[in-house]
């Protein structure tokens, strides 16, 4: 098979994967901080609090995408929970223009951010990535084909139905006026949480101002929970956190934050029924985890009063 493009086809699965030996050893033996050096020389501006800093090693390049990092702060030295929520929301709301984009090009964009060096982490600036992508991933066409098959048996949007089933149950975390936040109990990861828009929206494009506001509240109140439950090495929390959107309006918008914790200084590893075979084992009670969560998560509220 001759490679004439990153995304290599996968015949057997059916799906793509991404080829890019040239990030192998990206960064080693930098000192300087790569996002400090826009500021340093003056790519950004004074009053610039967040900004978009093109990948200088991209996963994948125009036609077939682009990938930038989200710079969430002038601020090397802030950790994401230390923003405050205004600042939070200049980051959503930046998403929202980098989505509206980047959509015009791309079937496919994902916003996520890989947090703590168990993770991976390599950069600790705070910062987020975006890519846009030329195909839909396997995850998202899967969740699409779930909705098209719903919406043809006249069941409606299946998120929105999980999303009223998990209402005011002991697996929501947290709540305000435009989110909720559960820990389903078909959750891979013991204190992975979905964030569900409380109105049925497709993609970021979609979500007025006061939306994304309380997104920026919803999403520092339920990381600072995950914080206050890790201690010893593994404080902070590592986390995967990724926007699931699409452009197609039968799509049910929402977030997922996969924290690799299962215990104070443990760690979630995917072993081999669920990295090679793709059948996960959850060795927690999701309910329990719901209610330790959402206990941290108010502790951690009474604290700061």
């Amino acid at each position: 098979m001759e490679q004439k493009t990153p995304l290599i086809w996968n015949p057997i699965l059916r799906q793509y994967l991404v080829n890019a030996p040239h990030r192998m050893n990206r960064r080693e033996g930098t000192t300087q901080c790569p996002f400090c050096a826009d500021i340093i020389e003056g790519r950004v501006g004074p009053e610039t609090q967040a900004w978009l800093h093109p990948n200088d090693f991209p996963m994948l390049q125009p036609p077939v995408g682009e990938a930038y990092v989200v710079i969430y702060s002038r601020d090397h030295e802030r950790t994401f929970t230390q923003l405050t929520i205004d600042e939070v929301y200049t980051v959503t709301r930046l998403w929202r223009d980098l989505y509206t984009d980047l959509a015009q090009r791309y079937p496919t964009v994902m916003i996520f951010e890989n947090s703590g060096t168990a993770i991976g982490q390599t950069q600790f600036h705070p910062h987020g990535q975006a890519f846009g992508v030329s195909v839909i991933p396997p995850t998202l066409e899967r969740e699409l084909e779930t909705v098209v098959i719903d919406a043809a048996a006249g069941r409606g949007c299946p998120f929105c139905r999980v999303q009223q089933e998990l209402t005011a149950s002991d697996y929501e975390v947290a709540t305000n006026e435009s989110w909720q936040v559960f820990l389903p109990p078909f959750v891979r990861y013991p204190y992975e949480t979905h964030f569900y828009p409380r109105r049925h929206v497709a993609n970021l494009a979609q979500m007025e101002d006061q939306e994304l506001h309380d997104l920026a509240e919803m999403l520092l109140r339920v990381i600072k929970g995950y914080n206050a439950l890790a201690d010893g090495e593994m404080a902070p929390m590592p986390y995967l956190l990724g926007l699931h959107q699409l452009a197609d309006e039968r799509f049910h918008f929402h977030i997922e934050i996969q924290a690799i914790g299962r215990a104070p200084g443990k760690l979630k590893y995917a072993a081999s029924s669920e990295g090679i075979w793709g059948m996960w084992s959850n060795d927690s009670s999701p309910m329990q985890k719901a209610q330790e969560l959402r206990q941290a998560i108010q502790n951690k509220e009474v604290s700061n009063t």
